[in-house]
């Protein structure tokens, strides 16, 4: 009988021993569990967190892609700006250059007609002071022949300067309408629209 009861009381204190080894196993295998669920409900939350940092990711880059094809776009607006500005320049010289070449045919058109005038001031004054049977034809004749090619050569460089003053005029319309075109380049590209 002691050795049922050593045996019962071996058995007793093994249970017990086994109950509370498996009470300390099932209480890990719970504290694991919920470790284990707190780790993947964390892992969800890092996940969705993931996504939408991917997704403002994406989004970023392709704001990124279109704000440097815009500032590619303004680069090139700007560089036709500038060389419209060049050329603008450029003709504004030549517009000045030729403004200049025009003053100093006026005037020596001018000048010519002015010699003209007084040429032909004297010839009408001896006409007019001389008698008509004092007249000398030799004389009339040489006045004559020296003002017909000075009144063709007058009337040639006034029709030249008259050809050339259209041109320019027609030039000036051009320059205004291309000075128009680059402020409005210049308008679109300070609005930060590129393009014409």
């Amino acid at each position: 009988m002691l050795v049922v009861s050593a045996a019962l009381c071996g058995a007793a204190v093994s249970a017990a021993v086994l109950v509370g080894f498996w009470g300390k196993e099932a209480d890990g295998r719970k504290q694991a569990e919920e470790k284990l669920a707190a780790s993947a409900k964390r892992e969800a939350a890092l996940k969705s967190a993931n996504a939408r940092l991917q997704r403002h990711l994406k989004e970023s880059r392709s704001t990124a892609t279109q704000l440097e094809q815009t500032a590619a776009r303004m680069r090139a607006s700007a560089q036709t700006v500038v060389r419209e500005n060049a050329a603008l320049v450029a003709s504004a010289r030549r517009l000045h250059d030729q403004g200049g070449s025009l003053e100093q045919r006026a005037a020596t058109v001018s000048k010519l007609a002015g010699t003209l005038g007084n040429d032909l001031v004297a010839v009408l004054g001896y006409i007019t002071n001389t008698s008509a049977g004092s007249l000398d034809p030799s004389y009339l004749k040489a006045q004559l022949d020296y003002l017909r090619p000075a009144v063709a050569s007058v009337r040639s460089a006034a029709e030249e300067l008259g050809a050339d003053a259209g041109s320019y005029g027609n030039a000036i319309e051009g320059f205004t309408a291309q000075v128009g075109d680059y402020a409005q380049a210049l308008q679109k590209l300070g609005n930060g629209r590129p393009g014409r």
